[in-house]
Formats: structure tokens, sequence, C-alpha cells
């Protein structure tokens, strides 16, 4: 940030002939020559970023640039071809001042991994990345090597900066149980060797299926991002692309790691759209196994329950379609919604969603009066550019919550969210004609306002559930007990066709929670 300079003219004394004139400060500006690997001078726009202030610029190379006194860091990628190189320079402004970043002095980067991977089908990539160490914010120039190309980095010793390279093997067969594999390594400063060659026991592997059923997406994408380091977030490989479920092994570099998971489909007017995200942060051990699950039945109503805060009663429509391995948000956008509070019996508030509405929808409410108030949101699939695949689960859903409110406090609701997770089931989410399958009801309180008071957990007394055959038309009960601590429905299926599935926990004071899930299963 400058600082504002204000001169009061009335104090500067005139000039008088043959008075010597008053110091005028110096311009100071910065000239980065930037030359390619044959030595030739090329133009490119580089970064450059003050290491005292952590301000960045864009600055076009072979011409001077007015900047402020002070010491900068220069980012630069040079492109020869397929060939780039990364270089990172430290220059004192300060007057006429000129630095050079010469892409003859840059070193190939190269990852391996022993054994390496055998395949026809394995394609590899790897990635590059030079960035300043700054506490409160990190600048970067990054550069992969796309089909037959190449990285190269110039040595820095210094340890303002730091470097990372990723590279990956995406294994394009097809085949079920395939492995693909990315390791990363990361140094202070750019070394002169930037090479590494890991071993395979060294990594961690994740083991990842991908179902299909309720997203309403035709293809799905899985990559690996490393995250959390002192450089290298950000560098992000595709490992896979499909239409189809699978299951895949991730083998990576310990760490941290963020694997997100991109849903996309075909919409009316033969674009294509993303419409759904994961996003799973996780932080994995030399020689240790772990497990992701996405997609996976029911989707249904997220944990975000109802707050109050001040005495102002909130709650968002737009969590209603979850994920039960990740309920926290819904996973996909696109629902319609209506949700209605009642006190004493009259309806007091209502709030529709009319669905893709520019803002997060919310019911508000302020409490004037003690007592029992009962909140319902019922929800339904809405994407009016894209067809529904054929048989797609969690279609509709609505959940109901009834407790206590006081005016003027500052508390989350004295309820529980219930998640249902169908335990069994095959990568399309189907279970077997005429077998029985175990749900998983998991009650849950988490705190999603801070100055909303948790409170006490309220004390449960019965744990309910039901299924439908024909759509939630007509309900039968099912047995409820605790398995290994969960709460656990068995639900008896029929020979084809959808189970919808409804729970309800009812606590000793008299409130509950009241979940529906419409198709939240298949049979298969």
């Amino acid at each position: 940030m400058f600082a504002r300079v204000v001169v009061a003219s009335a104090l500067i004394p005139a000039m008088l002939v043959g008075a010597g004139a008053p110091a005028v400060a110096a311009t100071n500006t910065l000239t980065i020559t930037t030359l390619d690997r044959a030595g030739k001078k090329v133009t490119v726009t580089t970064t450059v970023v003050n290491l005292a202030t952590n301000e960045r610029r864009s600055v076009k190379s072979n011409q001077a640039k007015k900047l402020p006194k002070g010491t900068y860091a220069v980012l630069a990628s040079i492109k020869n071809g397929s060939a780039v190189t990364l270089g990172v320079r430290t220059v004192k402004v300060a007057g006429a001042s000129k630095t050079t970043v010469d892409a003859r002095k840059g070193k190939k980067v190269t990852v391996g991994l022993s054994p390496a991977p055998v395949g026809e089908w394995y394609y590899a990539q790897t990635t590059a990345q030079i960035c300043t160490r700054s506490a409160s914010a990190s600048y970067s120039v990054q550069a992969s090597d796309f089909g037959d190309g190449s990285v190269y980095v110039i040595p820095n010793s210094s340890t303002k900066y730091a470097f990372a390279a990723m590279r990956t093997w995406t294994d394009y067969s097809g085949y079920p149980g395939s492995t693909h594999y990315a390791v990363t390594y990361t140094t202070t400063g750019v070394p002169s060797k930037p090479s590494r060659t890991a071993k395979q026991s060294s990594l961690a592997t994740v083991n990842v299926a991908s179902r299909r059923g309720p997203s309403v997406a035709a293809y799905s994408s899985l990559a690996a991002t490393p995250i959390d380091r002192s450089c290298g977030n950000g560098m992000l490989n595709s490992l896979s692309s499909t239409d189809q479920p699978y299951r895949t092994k991730v083998m990576v570099s310990a760490g941290k790691w963020d694997f997100g998971v991109h849903s996309s489909s075909d919409t009316k007017d033969g674009s294509t759209r993303v419409v759904g995200h994961y996003f799973v942060p996780r932080t994995v051990a030399a020689g240790k196994s772990y497990n992701l699950n996405f997609f996976r039945s029911a989707w249904g109503p997220s944990t975000r329950l109802p707050i109050i805060l001040n005495g102002q009663m909130s709650y968002s429509l737009n969590g209603m379609f979850a994920d039960p391995g990740f309920p926290t948000r819904s996973v996909e956008g696109g629902d319609k919604a209506t949700a209605t509070l009642t006190f004493g019996g009259k309806t007091v508030k209502t709030v529709k969603d009319k669905g893709w509405e520019p803002d997060e929808k919310y019911l508000s409410y302020k409490v004037t009066k003690p007592g029992w108030y009962k909140l319902t949101n019922n929800a339904s699939r809405y994407y009016p550019e894209i067809d529904f695949p054929s048989g797609m689960l969690s279609t509709k859903t609505s959940v109901t919550y009834r407790f206590k409110a006081k005016p003027n406090t500052s508390v989350t609701a004295p309820v529980y969210a219930v998640t249902m997770l169908p335990t069994g089931l095959n990568l399309n989410n189907q279970a077997k004609p005429g077998s029985t399958t175990n749900v998983q009801l998991k009650l849950s309180r988490p705190r999603m306002e801070p100055d909303a008071k948790l409170g006490k957990n309220p004390k449960v007394k019965t744990v309910t559930a039901k299924a439908s055959f024909d759509g939630g038309k007509t309900w039968r009960s099912v047995k409820v007990k605790k398995v290994d601590g969960t709460w656990t429905a068995a639900v008896g299926n029929p020979a084809s066709g959808a189970v919808s599935l409804r729970a309800r926990v009812t606590d000793t004071t008299g409130g509950y929670t009241e979940v529906t899930i419409i198709r939240a299963y298949a049979i298969g």
C-alpha cells in the first residue's frame, strides 16, 4: 500500500533567481531481460513480488518498469517450442536496475519411480513450480511437460524461494483395479540437480471407489493435488475421467493431499457443464493404506442444523443432497426447496428456493415467544438444462426438526442431524433382489456457527425407520438396533425397483428429527 503524501503549498518558499533547485527524487526502474534456451532475447510477462510488502505486479520483460525502491523477486517462465524453463531472480531496485533470466542456465526436472510403472496405457506427466516463501502469501510460476515436452528450472540457493516437482503416471487402460501414481517433492531454494527417484515402498495407497446412481452427471474425474506445503500447492494432474463406476488405487508420496472428484454432464444445448465437486483433504503416511468412497447412496439432508443467533432463527435450504460420506454440504448444485416453520400449530414463515438462484436461500425468523417450533424443508432435484439419467437415485428429500426455542438466545437447535448410509451395495448403488440391506443411521450435532452454543446432546429416546418400495406412497416399519455402536435399520429388499427410506430420532423431551429420502438405493 502506498503512503499518501500531502504537501502544504503555503509552506514552500518562492524560488528565487539563482537559488539552488530543490532535490528531485530519482526514478526507480527495473528492466528484466529474458533469454530463451538458444540465448535469444524473448518477451514474456513476469511476476514481480516486493519481498518486504509481498505486493505483486505483472511486468513485461525487455522494457523499463517504474517501481518503488525495494528488493524484489522476479519469477519468469520462458518457452522454447515444447520446452519450458522456470526461473527466479532477486534484484534490488534503486535507480535504473537490471536483471537477466537466462533459460540456458536451466536444469531439466526429472522425477522417477522405482520400480517404474509398467504398461502401455500409462501416460506420465511432470509439473514443476517455483514459489516465493512468505508467511502472508506465496506467489509462484509453474509449467508441465505436456506430450513430448520438458521442464527446466534455473538453480537458486536463496531460502526466500522454494521448489516443488510432481510426476503422475495415469493408467488409461480402463481395466478394473488400475493403479495411478503421484510422486512429489519440495525443496527450499531451487536445486542445482532437480532430479529425484522415489521408491514405491515409500508411497501411501489410497483405494478409491467411485459409484453411480445419485449423481445427475454423465462423467466424473479424479485428481490428486498436494496441499499445505511450502511450494507445490495447486499442482493438479487428472488421474481418470470416465462415465463408468470404478475402483482404482492411487499411490502417492507421504504428506497432505486433496483428492478431488468433479462431476460433469452434457446439457441439452450440446455443451458440457461441471455440476458438482468433492474436495477431500487427507494426510497419508508411507506404506499405509486408506479408503475413499464417492457417490454413495443415500443422498439426503446435510448435517447443518437450524441455529438461533441473538434470537434470530436461521436455516439454509440448500443442503438437501449430501453424500453420507461427506455430509456437511450438498455435493451437486441444482434443487428446488420449500421450507416451512410452524409455532403452536400455525405456519409463521414459508420460504421457497425456485432453483439456481444467485445466492444461498435461508429461512430466517425472529423468535419472540418461547416454545416448540417445527421446521420442515422439502427438496427435489432440479437441472432444467440436463436430462436426468434413467433410474437416478435420491430424487427427493425432506427433513423435519421439532425443537424448543427461546428469544434472545444464541444456540444450535437441540436436535440431531440424521445421515443414512446403506451398506453392502455394488458400484451402481444396487442391492441384490430379495436381500437384506443394513442402513446405518448416523446421529450428529456439528457446530457450524461458533457463536451458536451447541449445548448438551439431547438424550435419545427412540430411533425408528421405515421403507417404501413404491416411491413413498406407502411405508412399512423396519427393525432398528445398534450394531457396533451405530443405529442400524435392517431393510428387507423387494425383487426389483428402488427403496425409499425414512428415519426418525426422538429425544426424551419430545424433540425429534425425521428424514426422508426417495429412491435412496436401487435393486439390481
